[in-house]
């Protein structure tokens, strides 16, 4: 938030009146997100592969404590398993581009201007840390249906105090005193990134999710340090924080959570009490997003025009400590929102676990009625007759018992009075069933066992089988990796673009990003360029991503080896290519990456006359110079001429 903040007092009217406004917004959206709180709870239980606890498990749970081996319900990580593969091969198709943002200009900007830009959205990317938010984005996204991120420029401000010894300024010829030095510097400048959990998130609920960006407003919960709020009023982005208190209450309750643990934001420190958190608190939850307001509406400015603006209030609805313009020039909500599911009319798309649900039951049930008739099977059940059995015997009895007849028992036939029950498995094909089920999830979602990483079994399979029942699970996810890069992804780097071009103001060398420059043979000084302001200006559109997986680097690097064998039976061809690089080409992409430390560097002969010249190198054949200072011709001694041999 680079805008720095209004002043406005917690008892002007203007105060209450924003205060009103925004809270009736926030609690509409909060109305909204409340309808998918189950849908979410059950999907984080999915992925947990988590059962609810009832009273006999319960049971059975301390006898297993107290070393009496007992059953429990079994949930299997069907889901999960299909979330981590369809991640997996969401990230790969992503993240292993190099760049991960790749552009290319809109009205013909050059190609070091692109490269330029690349350079600094990469250097984003690395040092401001968005590859673990990424991750995350996707990740979330095939969990709950949606993924959130925010986004915003940083320029970070950074200090550090250290003790030393100084010359006493009242009396240098004293002792040294030690003295505190504290100096502040600047830290990371650029975008950065952070998720926001959809329990967090809080979108205009008039519109679809997928189009957020129409939507009247975005906010989002945040839980935020005592030391982050000081920062930011120091910064002139906070107001009124001498109000900020502990013990607020939020206003968006949740309510019933799944058992996913999740840090709690009003945890004191040990022995903290009351007392110690009358200053301020250790923690203040607020909401914080934009709205896109009419500024005289709002008493804001005199502009009749739409504009976004940011602002921040206490999780209570009571204190407003952040009111100013987004600054932006993109002009849009500083959010990213991502689905996985091809949908355009619901208010919130499902994720994967929500669509697997009933498969994933079906499963559960299958699998827990097996092992429960197993266990049956494997205690055997009687009829006998309490009058001539000691019954308590039958009851307490283990492997190797010892049954006590009652007298009157003595000396009659035993099955007379004692019979066994026999006990039969009707549930043998219920693992056979599970497979079933296992092929409705691999139809539901394209993820078939090739894209889990194991082999389906069914006999001997060709590899065009297999290849093929692997593309077209691949094609399922690559048009939901087209859909996301389209929707999401795209309008996403478009906005680092603008934040970039709006905010980066210094000039520095960064590396180019890619391997672009080092597969084209370029000195390694041509890996770096000057960016600055000039260098990025114009109008550039993001590269989509194909959806396709990358290309396996040692599948690839064999395929150029058999390349290379049938090029050698055909002279013409070997001559028309440069087989120096084509080598390096292929040693990089088998992962060798000191290649260059063993290439021989020729010199051209004048180097070489010059270098006999001062006695630096000799003949490798001792007296192929015939040892006079001169050839005949004129050539100094030592020097190599056409069919002599090198010099070291």
């Amino acid at each position: 938030m680079p805008s720095l903040t209004k002043n406005i007092g917690k008892n002007d009217p203007q105060h209450q009146k924003l205060v009103k406004m925004i809270s009736s917004r926030l609690r509409l959206a909060h109305k909204g997100q409340q309808e998918q709180h189950d849908v979410w709870t059950k999907a984080e239980d999915n992925i947990l592969a988590y059962v609810p606890e009832v009273e006999l498990d319960a049971k059975r749970r301390i006898k297993r404590d107290q070393g009496d081996p007992k059953y429990t319900t079994l949930k299997l990580p069907y889901t999960y398993a299909l979330t981590m593969a369809a991640h997996t091969y969401l990230t790969s198709v992503f993240f292993g581009r190099s760049p991960v943002h790749q552009f290319v200009g809109r009205h013909g900007e050059a190609e070091q201007q692109t490269l330029a830009l690349e350079a600094l959205i990469s250097y984003q990317v690395d040092v401001g840390g968005m590859m673990g938010p990424y991750y995350l984005w996707f990740y979330d996204a095939i969990k709950y249906g949606l993924g959130v991120i925010e986004e915003f420029w940083e320029d970070e401000q950074v200090q550090f105090a250290y003790i030393e010894e100084a010359p006493d300024p009242m009396n240098p010829l004293a002792k040294p005193i030690k003295q505190q030095t504290r100096i502040q510097m600047p830290g990371y400048q650029g975008s950065r990134i952070s998720n926001v959990s959809p329990w967090d998130a809080f979108p205009d609920p008039r519109v679809q999710i997928g189009r957020y960006q129409e939507g009247e407003f975005f906010f989002c919960r945040k839980y935020l340090p005592w030391n982050t709020v000081a920062r930011r009023k120091a910064a002139g982005f906070y107001m009124n924080t001498e109000h900020l208190k502990g013990g607020m209450k939020d206003f968006a309750t949740i309510g019933d959570t799944s058992q996913l643990t999740t840090p709690q934001s009003e945890t004191l420190y040990s022995g903290d009490g009351e007392e110690e958190m009358k200053e301020h608190p250790a923690t203040v939850t607020v909401y914080e997003g934009s709205i896109e307001i009419i500024p005289s509406e709002w008493k804001l400015g005199d502009s009749d025009f739409p504009e976004k603006w940011m602002f921040t209030i206490t999780a209570d609805l009571a204190t407003l400590i952040g009111v100013q313009p987004h600054g932006a020039m993109h002009c849009k909500h500083p959010f990213g929102v991502i689905e996985t599911e091809v949908e355009a009319y619901g208010t919130y798309n499902r994720g994967l676990p929500e669509i697997i649900e009933p498969i994933q039951n079906t499963m559960d049930w299958l699998i827990n009625q097996h092992f429960y008739n197993v266990r049956a099977s494997l205690n055997n059940q009687f009829i006998l007759d309490p009058s001539k059995i000691v019954t308590k015997d039958a009851e307490t009895a283990g492997p190797g018992f010892i049954w006590r007849l009652r007298p009157e028992a003595y000396g009659q036939d035993l099955r007379t009075f004692f019979h066994q029950v026999p006990v039969s498995d009707v549930t043998r094909t219920h693992v056979q069933d599970i497979q079933t089920m296992f092929s409705f999830g691999e139809r539901a979602f394209g993820i078939n066992d090739q894209l889990l990483g194991v082999l389906s079994g069914g006999g001997r399979k060709t590899a065009t089988e297999v290849r093929t029942s692997t593309g077209f699970g691949v094609n399922r996810q690559k048009t939901i990796a087209e859909y996301i890069s389209a929707t999401g992804f795209a309008q996403h780097s478009q906005r680092l673009v603008q934040l970039s071009q709006q905010y980066f103001k210094a000039e520095r060398k960064f590396k180019v990003a890619g391997s672009l420059i080092r597969e084209m043979g370029q000195a390694e000084a041509m890996n770096f360029l000057t960016v600055n302001p000039e260098a990025i200006a114009g109008f550039y559109d993001f590269v989509p991503v194909d959806g396709t997986l990358p290309v396996d680097r040692m599948a690839l690097a064999n395929l150029w080896k058999e390349i290379l064998m049938q090029m050698r039976g055909v002279p013409g061809l070997i001559m028309q290519y440069d087989l120096g690089k084509i080598f390096a080409h292929v040693a990089q992409l088998a992962g060798i990456r000191n290649l260059n430390q063993f290439k021989i560097e020729v010199n051209s002969p004048e180097s070489l006359m010059q270098q006999a010249d001062a006695g630096n190198i000799v003949p490798i054949r001792p007296g192929a110079g015939g040892g006079a200072p001169s050839s005949p011709g004129g050539n100094p001694a030592g020097v190599p001429t056409a069919g002599e041999g090198p010099m070291i």
